[in-house]
Parts: structure tokens; C-alpha cells; sequence
């Protein structure tokens, strides 16, 4: 772990950021003033459930995981982060601790604002109040439609809508062949809430519907199409 203050402005990346959509120029201004840059190292871990926290992230570069622990000891995968997301607001609301683990996939870059300088910008600007009230609501939101589709969905379409969301989200990479999702069975499971050995059939069976292809530690979204019938039980 290592820290970047020499980074460049970070006013053009903070433009990107859903926290500052359509703010104010003033208010990008303060924000850039006040954040500080920090580097990460693949394997790091940014923050721990259980810690207390003094700043959220706003992510510049790299891959993040969110996870959690249930009470039966297994790591829940809550989310993959991507610039230009920003994590670990909930614990700044109401003083409370970390909710989540926060681990680098890859070497990370992001940019620190600590909460004394949130409240001043959330106060000064409704913009970016709402811009946060408004992210926490999406996210609320596909964590209903998540519960939904892992609480009825068979185990197919458990991991034909992690594979989706992970579409939808842009954490793939495009090739000819299609959107490769660079993730081990494993990674796949703590996403879908089950165990490795059960996506590993559920890919199979995937692919033997011919709308994924399958190699070690990556599947390849040959149809997208043909995984959004799966997940609606149209095939």
C-alpha cells in the first residue's frame, strides 16, 4: 500500500464520479481540494468489516471486491467495483463501522474523502446529497432484486444473473468470442451465494445451452441474449 499524493488534478476524474453528477463547479473544486490519493497493491485490503471508518473511496483505478462474512463463516461477495465507482459511505452515515471488506484485485488507485469534508459538501450542495441518496437507493435496489433471484432462481439461473449483473457492470473483457468474465468457480460461487461445486454444474449446463464457453478461471458471454432466457426461465 502506498500513497499518491503527487497524483494529478483529480478534477477531471471527479467529474466522472455518480457522487458528483451535475454538481456544481465550485463543488468539484472543494471536493479536489480536499481529497487525498492513495495506491493500493493487488491483494491489499482497503478496509475490513467491523472497522472504523473515516473516509469513503472514490475508485480511480483497478478492480475492488466488497464481502462479507454470513454467520456461518462463508465470504459473501457483494459487489465488484470499477472506476469511476465510489465504496464505503455506509459508515460514515451515523458514525458506524465498516460494513464490508474491501479487497484489490488488481493494483488500485482511488482518491480519499474523509467525512468532516463530505458533511461540508453535502451540506453546501444539495446536489451531491441527492446524487448520494440516489446511489444508495439503486443499490438498495438490486439488493432486493438479488435476494429475489437467489431465494427462487435454480442454480442456472442463480449464475446466469451473477454473470449478467457482471455484463451489465462492465467488469468483463471484451474479445471476438465475446464478454470473458475472468473469475474462478469460486469467485463465481461467494457472488451467486452457493458453493463451487454447484456453479461448476450450473456452468455446464450453461454451456451446453450454448450461451457460455468455459475455460479455467474465466467464462466467455457468447449470448446474452440466450443467458436472459435462462434467468426467465424461457429455455
Amino acid at each position: 500500500m502506498a500513497d499518491a499524493s503527487n497524483a494529478a488534478d483529480p478534477k477531471p476524474f471527479l467529474e466522472t464520479v455518480p457522487l458528483f453528477s451535475g454538481a456544481p463547479e465550485r463543488a468539484l473544486e472543494v471536493a479536489a481540494s480536499v481529497v487525498r490519493a492513495r495506491s493500493f497493491d493487488e491483494g491489499a485490503v482497503l478496509f475490513r468489516e467491523g472497522d472504523v471508518g473515516d473516509a469513503l473511496y472514490l475508485l480511480a483505478g483497478g478492480l475492488v471486491k466488497l464481502s462479507k462474512v454470513d454467520l456461518g463463516g462463508h465470504e459473501k461477495t457483494l459487489a465488484l467495483l470499477q472506476p469511476p465507482e465510489f465504496f464505503g459511505e455506509m459508515a460514515l452515515l451515523g458514525h458506524a463501522t465498516r460494513s464490508a471488506t474491501a479487497l484489490a484485485l488488481s493494483p488500485v488507485r482511488t482518491y480519499q474523502l474523509f467525512r468532516d469534508d463530505l458533511e461540508r459538501l453535502l451540506a453546501a450542495y444539495p446536489t451531491v446529497s441527492l446524487n448520494l441518496t440516489t446511489t444508495l437507493a439503486n443499490r438498495l435496489r438490486g439488493m432486493d432484486d438479488e435476494a429475489q433471484v437467489l431465494s427462487y432462481k435454480d442454480a442456472p439461473g442463480r449464475v446466469a444473473f451473477v454473470l449478467l449483473r457482471l455484463y451489465r457492470s462492465g467488469v468483463v473483457d471484451l474479445a471476438e468470442a465475446g464478454a470473458v468474465v475472468r473469475l474462478t468457480h469460486q469467485d463465481l460461487a461467494n457472488l451467486a451465494g452457493t458453493s463451487r461445486e454447484t456453479v461448476t454444474r450450473a456452468l455446464k449446463a450453461l454451456e451446453r445451452e450454448g450461451v457460455i464457453e468455459t475455460r479455467p478461471k474465466e467464462v466467455t458471454i457468447v449470448d446474452a441474449e440466450g443467458l436472459e432466457e435462462v434467468l426467465h426461465g424461457i429455455r
